[in-house]
């Protein structure tokens, strides 16, 4: 472990959004310590315990676009750059960022290195956008993704999930305690691909309470079923014991009459390439949430694989 000396830098950031600006003043303490890791064994759980959100990756060209190409679908890190050998910018090409670093981090002032930092960041979340709220790759990667696969031919599974009662839950609650149900759903959904699934599975944050998850066809049962599972367990921390002792909460509906609702629960629907031809991807969403929607139906936390052959 290699630590770094300590700085304290003030910033001052000009934040454009639509219809104002603002300029907001941030303190930077530039400090740290570095952890190595040797291997994939190793480099893996040291991702898991450090959670980081900028990952810079050294080595020969084909082995390090390899690895973030990796780090990035599996949402493992929130951006990922490349350094390269020469310290020269890589070509922006399909799935790649560029290295906007200096070759040499040592001798950058302050001022250069958070440029650096917040140029990466802005490139990666451009190519790669991942929910602010969960940090899982967006709807744009799983279209990219899905596309990629079908032009490959090679089988494999969607699955498509979202929290049944959860707008009642909202309303109840407040979009605060809704926003943590959404982050428990979203671990449990990376924490069942990561165990479950393959290097090359991804897990993705749609929108809402909506995710996805892209597997192998004989993972997809395991994967949905962990998730529904394990969210079942988490989901007793969401509500205060009395209710989880009634087994309901009680609010209006979209008409102002009052009804009771169960407690959360995860509907799954999934679909196989390896059991029906699928042309595109909005043929293969419409499946999948045709597929959901049916497994809500049945009371909820249920998964329905399709299996219709055409």
């Amino acid at each position: 472990m290699q630590r770094l000396s300590s700085a304290t830098h003030s910033f001052a950031v000009l934040i454009v959004e639509k219809g104002r600006a603002r300029i907001s003043r941030f303190k930077v303490e530039v400090c740290g310590e570095t952890l190595l890791a040797t291997g994939s064994e190793g480099l893996a759980q040291r991702l898991v315990s450090a959670r980081p959100h900028l990952i810079a990756v050294a080595g020969d060209q084909e082995g390090a676009e390899a690895l973030a190409e990796d780090l990035r679908r599996q949402g493992l890190a929130e951006s990922v750059l490349l350094v390269t050998h020469d310290g020269k910018e890589d070509r922006a090409r399909p799935g790649q960022v560029p290295a906007p670093l200096p070759r040499q981090l040592a001798v950058a002032s302050p001022e250069e290195l958070l440029s650096a930092l917040v140029t990466a960041m802005v490139a990666a979340c451009a190519r790669f956008p991942v929910s602010p709220l969960t940090g899982l790759p967006c709807s744009a990667v799983l279209r990219q993704e899905v596309e990629d696969r079908l032009t490959r031919g090679k089988p494999f599974a969607l699955l498509y999930l979202d929290l049944d009662n959860f707008k009642a839950y909202n309303d109840v609650y407040g979009f605060g305690r809704g926003d943590i149900a959404i982050t428990t759903l979203g671990r449990e959904v990376k924490a069942a691909v990561t165990r479950y699934g393959t290097p090359k599975d991804l897990a993705v944050h749609i929108g809402g309470d909506d995710f996805a998850v892209l597997t192998t066809p004989e993972r997809a049962t395991r994967v949905a079923k962990r998730i529904i599972g394990e969210f079942a367990r988490e989901m007793a921390l969401l509500y205060p014991e009395e209710t989880r002792a009634a087994g309901y909460i009680e609010t209006r509906d979209r008409q102002g009459n009052p009804t009771r609702y169960p407690l959360m629960t995860v509907s799954v629907g999934g679909v196989s390439t390896a059991h029906r031809p699928v042309s595109s991807y909005l043929e293969l969403t419409e499946i999948a949430a045709e597929m959901k929607a049916y497994a809500k139906s049945q009371d909820g936390g249920n998964f329905v694989l399709d299996r219709r052959r055409n």
